[in-house]
């Protein structure tokens, strides 16, 4: 009798959970897929929907379309109970039962119980980017005053498309960043990236609040600790995440400040049939707790999937997940605007390939990517490493068409942006 396994989550985690047990023919299980949406979205890239270098469309894939290409089930709906003792998962009036459950059901922007919050902006999913785009256009002003707050990987991010989509309409923006710890990517150690990325941003007259938190939000300022306000003819929320409403929901989980606690195999404490993974998962590994970020939950999945298999066929999981992303050696490509990119490494040696993840080693033998291999192989002098240009813009770009690859051809980049990418990361191979 085939095994039921239900996968709760359609993102990065969810598919990839799914795309590896397809890929290793697995015969023995069913699949259903539970989605609160229809679409997978891969937001690593969705910041540039601001400044229209990127369509939501090209981030997107049908994942009733994926449910025909790989034989699983999909229902579209809420969760709202998972039962862990009683392995019941529950869906408006239906109970669904399942042999194996994994858990990814991601995380959501944190206000933080801010008052005033919903007169912010949200900046996390791709409906949230296009939302920004469209107010940010609607505005009826010569020079209007932009409040981000939170100064961590997506709201620098969201900065320099800001910048780039005034530009392109010919007009001037103030843009503050308010962040509460005392220096930007307050969770990125890598001192030289943090310069990097504020230089260049500050150059472009971008104004930084640190060490000040948001107290509250009015119609047109923000409040801070303070006592001080700004003016804010729009107000961005990117500080932080927290895990998805669902995770409170379950019954017999253990949650390490509203994330599921799972062990070495990515089993949730305490059960034998139940995983978690992704940003919904608080995973924490001989020391090391793994980064909430696409990269990591991919190879999260990939682990699982091993597991599930030995699930699947009557045995214990023994595969152990091995923490690629660890928040203490911080690994990510950074979007600056302007075609420029900062590679944040630390402690990170090219030469030790067993130390390098593989997405990011297949990326850096493209062309174009020769001056970054450079950087990477003579890090012996210090244990931070930061690069920034069009190159490593470009090989960002490559990774997210990566993503999308993972999926049947129609759901990719469109070809000819493919080739695009490809022309112009071997124009740069050529100038370095």
């Amino acid at each position: 009798m085939n095994k039921k396994i239900v996968v709760i989550g359609g993102g990065y985690a969810g598919t990839e959970v799914i795309r590896q047990l397809m890929r290793k023919g697995v015969s023995n299980i069913e699949i259903e897929l539970i989605s609160n949406k229809r679409y997978f979205e891969n937001i690593v890239g969705s910041t540039e929907i601001i400044s229209d270098k990127i369509k939501a469309e090209e981030l997107t894939y049908d994942l009733e379309e994926l449910s025909n290409y790989w034989n699983f089930e999909l229902t579209i709906g809420n969760v709202e109970n998972i039962d862990l003792i009683r392995k019941k998962v529950k869906i408006g009036r239906k109970e669904k039962d399942y042999d194996v459950l994994v858990v990814a059901t991601g995380a959501e922007s944190n206000f933080s119980n801010i008052r005033g919050s919903n007169l912010a902006l949200p900046a996390y999913n791709l409906s949230d980017f296009r939302i920004i785009k469209n107010k940010l256009k609607l505005l009826n002003k010569d020079y209007p005053n932009i409040v981000i707050v939170g100064a961590g990987f997506v709201g620098l991010q969201t900065v320099a498309e800001i910048l780039d989509l005034f530009k392109t309409m010919g007009k001037k923006v103030k843009i503050t960043v308010v962040e509460k710890m005392n220096s930007i990517l307050p969770l990125y150690n890598n001192n030289l990236a943090r310069r990097l990325a504020f230089e260049q941003l500050s150059s472009r007259g971008v104004k930084f609040i640190l060490g000040n938190g948001v107290k509250r939000i009015e119609k047109g300022k923000c409040f801070l600790e303070d006592g001080s306000n700004l003016e804010a003819d729009l107000t961005i929320w990117s500080a932080g995440i927290k895990s998805s409403k669902i995770t409170s929901k379950i019954v017999g989980a253990n949650l390490h400040e509203g994330f599921i606690e799972v062990d070495e195999k990515l089993l949730i404490k305490g059960r034998d049939n139940a995983f978690a993974i992704g940003d919904a998962a608080f995973v924490q590994i001989n020391g090391k707790v793994a980064q909430k970020m696409a990269a990591e939950a991919l190879e999260q999945a990939e682990t699982l999937a091993k597991n599930i298999i030995l699930s699947a066929n009557g045995q214990k999981p023994r595969f152990n997940h091995i923490i690629n992303y660890p928040t203490d050696l911080p690994k990510a490509f950074l979007s600056l605007g302007e075609r420029k990119a900062i590679l944040i490494g630390s402690k990170l040696l090219l030469g030790s390939v067993r130390s390098f993840p593989r997405l990011i080693k297949q990326v850096l033998r493209l062309p174009g990517a020769k001056r970054v291999r450079n950087i990477f192989s003579k890090v012996m002098a210090g244990p931070q490493v930061a690069s920034m240009g069009t190159a490593e813009y470009l090989l960002k770009k490559r990774i997210i068409e990566e993503i999308m690859e993972r999926f049947p051809e129609s759901g990719s980049l469109a070809r000819a942006e493919i080739q695009q990418v490809r022309r112009k990361m071997a124009a740069v191979s050529e100038q370095i």
